[in-house]
């Protein structure tokens, strides 16, 4: 049957040794008759009780109950039960009429005793009954097992749901941050800038990090910092001589990782949104590791904004809202994200904390 092919191994094994030990157990206890009657009444239980637990398993709780036809499934149970007691029933009562109703046999301590031979209906309905419970067993075994693979089903659907919004998150920095930088570029064209050729240049080594290795789940803080240097780096060829920028790592990013393209958003909407054209700008972008902790602050002058009342990740574009969605996403409960706005600066709060690359990731 197909849902026997999910039957692993390991379960097989393991209910082999139970039923090892359930036949061992049922040997002895049970009454010694001294003759072949008691080992054919111990050979039927034992196939009795596997097959109800069995048929049960395998049959009517996937056909029947777990398909929600409770009727069916307790007509079925009934009817099991019924067959069981017609089989035992029947088979015991040639023998218990042509034998006496009771059976001698010889003990060492008390010489012959006369032990009442059970009825085929007092045998049939012990039977039953041990039936019943080994349904039940099957029915609990079944249903908790169902339930863990639910369980699993639905924590593979999440996490499918997770990498698929992620992943259209990411999407949704990759031409956002292209189409800035090439603005920068553009602008830079016009004036027919000696720079055009060094940021062009630079702009290929920014591409291609958010397009091959900003597409892993995580990279090294290192290669980050190194991404987001090389993008104040462009853009102060561009603004030098209205933005005077202070860039400062403190600690060692050495071995740590991070979602991609985080930080870089934040210092991309500091360029894009928080520069005065007619004034000179500073531009604050700090990173500080202290142990398991990050915090990254980014600062700019808090220019005319529009006036229609949005909130203040909505204000700042696709970028920090998108930040948001991701942080909420991969750090619940492990980050804080501040927006800041006080004399006229515009500042925003990022603290993480922080993952550990593994030995194996570290010297890779």
């Amino acid at each position: 049957m197909a849902k026997i092919k999910q039957y692993s191994l390991g379960q097989s094994l393991l209910y082999v040794v139970l039923w090892c030990i359930i036949a061992i157990v049922l040997h002895y206890v049970s009454i010694d008759l001294s003759g072949v009657m008691n080992n054919i009444q111990y050979s039927k239980l034992l196939v009795l009780l596997v097959g109800s637990f069995y048929l049960n398993y395998f049959v009517l709780i996937p056909r029947l109950l777990s398909k929600r036809k409770v009727r069916s499934y307790a007509a079925s149970l009934v009817g099991t039960l019924a067959v069981v007691f017609g089989l035992i029933y029947f088979s015991e009562l040639p023998f218990y009429e042509h034998h006496p109703v009771v059976f001698d046999t010889k003990t060492e301590a008390l010489g012959y005793l006369f032990i009442p031979l059970p009825s085929p209906m007092t045998l049939s309905t012990g039977i039953v009954l041990l039936c019943i419970v080994s349904l039940a067993v099957s029915t609990g075994i079944r249903g908790t097992s169902e339930w863990f693979k639910q369980e699993n089903q639905l924590k593979e659907i999440e996490n499918k749901k997770l990498v698929a919004e992620l992943s259209y998150l990411k999407a949704q920095i990759n031409p956002h941050f292209f189409f800035n930088t090439l603005n920068s570029i553009y602008a830079l064209a016009r004036q027919k800038s000696d720079k055009t050729p060094d940021v062009i240049l630079l702009l290929s080594g920014l591409m291609r990090y958010v397009i091959y290795e900003a597409s892993a789940p995580r990279v090294y803080l290192k290669k980050e910092v190194e991404h987001i240097r090389n993008f104040i780096e462009l853009q102060q060829m561009r603004l030098s001589q209205i933005v005077r920028i202070d860039y400062q790592v403190n600690g060692n990013p050495k071995g740590i990782l991070i979602e991609p393209l985080i930080f870089t958003v934040l210092v991309e909407n500091a360029f894009k949104h928080g520069i005065d054209y007619t004034r000179k700008n500073t531009i604050r972008v700090h990173l500080d590791i202290k142990a398991n902790e990050l915090h990254f602050l980014v600062s700019n002058p808090l220019v005319m904004r529009r006036q229609t009342k949005i909130s203040k990740f909505e204000d700042a574009g696709i970028g920090l809202d998108n930040v948001k969605k991701r942080l909420d996403l991969l750090y619940p409960g492990r980050h804080s994200l501040a927006v800041i706005e006080r004399d006229s600066i515009y500042t925003v709060e990022l603290k993480l904390t922080l993952e550990r690359a593994n030995h194996e990731m570290h010297n890779h």
